[in-house]
């Protein structure tokens, strides 16, 4: 039973903490030649990631994340290089094993500095795939360019925005239960309605960020609401409060889009940045070199004279903002699809990537970082 409710809490409210115990897991039979694969101590993503693995023998070391998923605690470096090399050290893996190689996830670019780890270990860092669903192919093939890119399939937009928005619906729930009774079983219908046709439809509505997509979507909402007023000689209170509250259901949904998919730009961090909000938790927005990029206060710039050729821009980069073509400095190919998750600023090898202030970067100024 403890298991089931672990599991539910993970899926359900995934903006919240949910920790496994840290440490060395075996997966299937591991050998000395095996591969040695990292993860958060995120329950609902050790629970996935094994059985993504079935069928591979493998080393895992479960690295202390404080319970957050990894991109978000990348994001917020509490899944950094410290938590990876202590668990390196506690769980004895040297030991074990016959190689020095670390498997990381992609999408832990953000918050875990790969040079510190070698430096401090010993141990090389490979970049894994972004989804662990690709890792048995990864083991087999290596590395292509479909498994560093960031995707949001329909599963994926469904699975995110229910463990990130179902506590809000719920609080909704609870407040029609206490002062809106008449209208709950509506607010559930609804809700659901909204929230599944809503992450069906955002990848074809027009709009570059979540919110002005919601908003493109409650124009719809807002004709029916208006199509219902003129065709009713009287509407009833009922139909009226269904099209409020998708056409409210909607704003939140867009709203949160950014948070929830790593391959969309934040609306939320960067407006609380212009507001001056510091922090929230552990979330940082004002000061932060990602929502200054987000605002368009910085760019990210290139000194082609440090590029030390070594690729790991490219590699951790889930938009494909990076090329290094062989032998050749980094080119910045598609900066409009950055969305500031900084990784390749902390993964340069020669502190060629910088994020300049935009009046500095016009003036031909030294670096802002």
């Amino acid at each position: 039973m403890t298991s089931i409710l672990r599991y539910l809490w993970g899926l359900l409210f995934r903006i919240f903490p949910c920790p496994t115990q840290t440490g060395l897991r075996r997966i299937g039979t591991p050998m000395r030649d095996s591969p040695v694969l990292v993860t958060c101590n995120f329950d609902l993503t050790l629970r996935r990631l094994r059985r993504a693995l079935r069928g591979i023998d493998a080393w895992l070391l479960v690295a202390d994340s404080k319970g957050v998923n990894v991109w978000c605690a990348s994001g917020a470096h509490e899944l950094n290089a410290r938590t990876v090399v202590a668990v390196i050290k506690t769980s004895g893996i040297g030991d074990l094993v016959d190689h020095r190689t670390l498997v990381l996830p992609q999408l832990a670019g953000p918050g875990v500095r790969a040079q510190a780890i070698e430096k401090q270990t010993g141990w090389t860092v490979a970049w894994g795939p972004v989804r662990m669903t690709d890792i048995p192919r990864y083991l087999e093939h290596g590395i292509d360019a479909p498994m560093r890119r960031a995707s949001w399939s329909l599963f994926e937009r469904l699975d995110t925005a229910l463990g990130s928005l179902f506590p809000f619906l719920l609080c909704g729930a609870l407040g029609f239960a206490l002062f809106g009774r008449g209208l709950l079983v509506d607010y559930v219908v609804v809700a659901a309605l909204a929230f599944v046709g809503f992450f069906t439809i955002i990848p074809w509505v027009p709009g570059r960020l979540g919110l002005a997509r919601a908003l493109v979507v409650d124009l719809v909402l807002g004709g029916g609401l208006l199509l219902t007023e003129l065709t009713l000689h009287n509407p009833a209170p009922r139909p009226r409060a269904d099209w409020i509250i998708a056409m409210v259901l909607v704003l939140l949904y867009g709203g949160e889009v950014g948070g929830i998919a790593s391959n969309l730009k934040s609306d939320l961090d960067p407006f609380m940045a212009r507001l001056g909000m510091k922090k929230i938790g552990n979330v940082a927005f004002a000061g932060t070199i990602r929502t200054d990029l987000l605002n368009g206060w910085r760019r990210l710039v290139l000194d082609p004279t440090r590029c030390e050729r070594c690729g790991a821009c490219q590699a951790v980069c889930p938009q494909g903002v990076w090329l290094t073509p062989a032998d050749s400095v980094a080119r910045l190919v598609n900066e409009d699809a950055c969305t500031g998750c900084t990784a390749c600023l902390r993964q340069c090898h020669g502190a060629a990537i910088r994020a300049h202030r935009v009046d500095e970067t016009a003036a031909g100024g030294r670096s802002a970082l």
